[in-house]
């Protein structure tokens, strides 16, 4: 930890020293945090809405849906401009009150110059008809006058009397007591159709209006939405058709639209068998602007055994867990070359000793050059033995319920990671193609998690849907990292990223029940760790297909003991969305999806450099299935 104190002071030396210079730049670069660490090619969308006959409509909500939402309204021109909105496919709708919303249009931002559109608004029929048909002015009458009639036209026959004591009949004050299905209209009752009354219970009126004001105001709001139905199944290296892990079903659903000058989202997912769980988050955040952005979300998860199989109650000694988290992030622009950032989370382990934990971060960001970006950040991250069941992923994904147990490997009590990490770096652009990053890191891990799969459940066989965890020790690990990348606005966007770093451990955890069941985790007092990571993303409009690749080789990936076996293991993800060729129907884009991993950690997750490397065994995890986008 001295080191740590050390760079920490070099840190705020550094940024003492440009602070005096930072007036003279002019651009203004937001910081990127966890895999995307190179600045992203921002694009924007432009155009024009007006009415059927071609003029301009203002104060129309222009709202655009895809990699990050945006909103804007158009001015007394029509016009209306969407920016800072990263590369790929939009949804973009019109909405104005007495006007037919318009249909979702799919626009593709990238490197090219705005996007412009046109779009027209249609009235809707009942507003055109109740505004070509203006009011005239009336002329206000005493008891016994009757109404003038315009000159060059006939007398209507009237059958109703006008005289003094039906005008006051008509104008008499109703108590609010009165029943309004025992009061009969004049003018209803000389109607040649029937007019039904009103709901004469109160509770019918209140539902009415109710209904009423749900429908105008949902009309006009533009939600936008996702609903998959997947399936889900595991299996252990060599038992692919093994059936020990039988499919499941899961159902998500996420739900959205730019509010309050920023964007909310809620999402929800479930899974119902011997194991029943859910999670259900929200999240807010604002649009991004000159100086100042944020965002807050909760979420909460709960996992439920439902069944008295030896695999359940060897699991847990409790029926259920629950965990709840809080987290919020700020983003501040002091000066266009210095920007500051911060964040926290809160989380709260129902099945912990210690329940409440605390990960905070603060990043710091100079720009002293045109293209080049310095730098600095300082966390704790804390890691909750079954964190990644409960807690809302990072990365774009599937979103899946709580769906495997765990246990203590030595049947007592769990026991929180804490890491504590300083990372410092450059970045440089070259020509908007190529970006070229190097950082530094430093960690002081404590209580090292280690993840294993593969061992028998108590009373049962092996099963790839429970795992056991243990303490391998606290550690110190320094190292560095170059990682090349190309623009995120390329049709192909891929990165390499190299690391090597020497890590000492300065004590040991469970080395007892970790020699037993897992040798290959027990590492060497010292040692160096190389790593390449390589990830791949594209998209190709003419299938309207989608891919993500991301593959890891590192030395330490805790692998066999066999010595004929390579001593690098690896880990991969892939993920392929597909849209269906007879889509969309009507104003959806129905996709398939199919997702086959063995990656354990979430890839955009900031942790100890051995929370992926000390997963033992893990199994291939395949998703497949529907999604319905709206």
């Amino acid at each position: 930890m001295r080191r740590l104190t050390r760079v920490l002071a070099a840190v705020a030396v550094v940024g003492t020293v440009h602070v005096t210079t930072l007036d003279a730049c002019a651009q203004q670069v937001p910081l990127f945090t966890g895999v995307h660490a190179a600045r992203l090619g921002l694009g924007s969308i432009q155009g024009v809405v007006s009415d059927e006959r071609g003029g301009p409509l203002a104060g129309a909500m222009v709202s655009a849906l895809g990699a990050k939402n945006g909103m804007a309204v158009t001015d007394a021109r029509g016009r209306f401009l969407i920016d800072s909105l990263p590369s790929g496919v939009y949804i973009v709708r019109v909405h104005l009150a007495g006007f037919a919303s318009s249909r979702r249009d799919y626009v593709r931002v990238g490197t090219s110059p705005s996007m412009v559109e046109a779009f027209y608004l249609r009235r809707d029929t009942a507003t055109a008809d109740t505004l070509a048909e203006p009011v005239g002015s009336r002329t206000i009458l005493t008891a016994g006058m009757e109404l003038p009639q315009p000159e060059g036209t006939a007398t209507a026959a009237d059958d109703h009397p006008h005289g003094e004591t039906a005008w006051r009949l008509r104008h008499l004050k109703r108590s609010v007591l009165k029943d309004s299905g025992e009061v009969v209209s004049i003018a209803d009752a000389a109607a040649d159709e029937e007019v039904p009354p009103p709901p004469s219970s109160l509770f019918g009126r209140a539902f009415d209006g109710a209904a009423s004001m749900a429908s105008s105001l949902f009309a006009d709001l533009p939600f936008s939405g996702e609903v998959n139905l997947l399936t889900t199944s595991a299996f252990m290296p060599g038992q692919m058709f093994s059936g020990d892990f039988l499919p499941r079903g899961v159902a998500y659903v996420s739900l959205g639209a730019p509010l309050a000058g920023g964007e909310w989202t809620a999402r929800a997912s479930m899974t119902q068998s011997d194991l029943s769980s859910w999670i259900v988050a929200g999240s807010f955040s604002s649009h991004r602007a000159s100086s100042h952005s944020y965002g807050f979300g909760v979420s909460y998860s709960t996992q439920q055994y439902q069944s008295t199989s030896p695999m359940a109650i060897g699991a847990a000694t409790d029926n259920t867990r629950n965990v709840g988290e809080i987290y919020g992030s700020d983003h501040w622009t002091i000066v266009p070359a210095l920007a500051l950032d911060y964040s926290t989370r809160y989380a709260h382990y129902d099945y912990l000793r210690d329940r409440s934990l605390m990960s905070p971060r603060v990043g710091l960001t100079l720009t002293p050059f045109a293209n080049t970006h310095l730098t600095a950040s300082v966390a704790q991250h804390m890691l909750a033995p079954g964190a990644e069941e409960f807690l809302a992923p990072a990365s774009v994904g599937p979103w899946l319920p709580p769906e495997r147990t765990f246990a203590p490997l030595d049947g007592r009590d769990f026991r929180v990671e804490r890491a504590r990490m300083l990372d410092i770096g450059v970045e440089h652009e070259f020509d908007a193609d190529l970006v070229l990053g190097v950082r530094r890191f430093q960690q002081s891990v404590d209580d090292q998690l280690v993840t294993l799969f593969g061992l028998p459940v108590a009373g049962g066989p092996k099963s790839p849907g429970h795992y056991y965890v243990a303490n391998a020790g606290s550690l110190d690990a320094e190292g560095w990292a170059v990682r090349f990348s190309s623009a995120p606005s390329q049709r192909v966007r891929g990165s390499v990223e190299y690391s090597i770093t020497r890590a000492h451990w300065v004590s040991r955890g469970d080395m007892a029940a970790i020699a037993v069941w897992a040798p290959e985790a027990i590492r060497p007092q010292t040692e160096d760790v190389h790593g390449v990571t390589t990830s791949l993303e594209t998209e190709i409009p003419e299938t309207a297909t989608r891919l993500f690749f991301l593959y890891k080789v590192n030395t330490s990936l805790a692998h066999s003991t066999d010595p004929t076996r390579s001593t690098t293991d690896s880990r991969f993800g892939l993920q392929v969305n597909q849209a269906l060729p007879f889509m969309p129907f009507g104003s959806t884009r129905w996709e398939v999806l199919v997702g086959v991993r063995n990656l354990f950690r979430d890839p955009a997750e900031a942790g100890s450099i051995y929370d992926e490397l000390l997963v033992v065994r893990p199994p291939k995890r395949v998703v497949g299935g529907v999604l319905v986008k709206f």
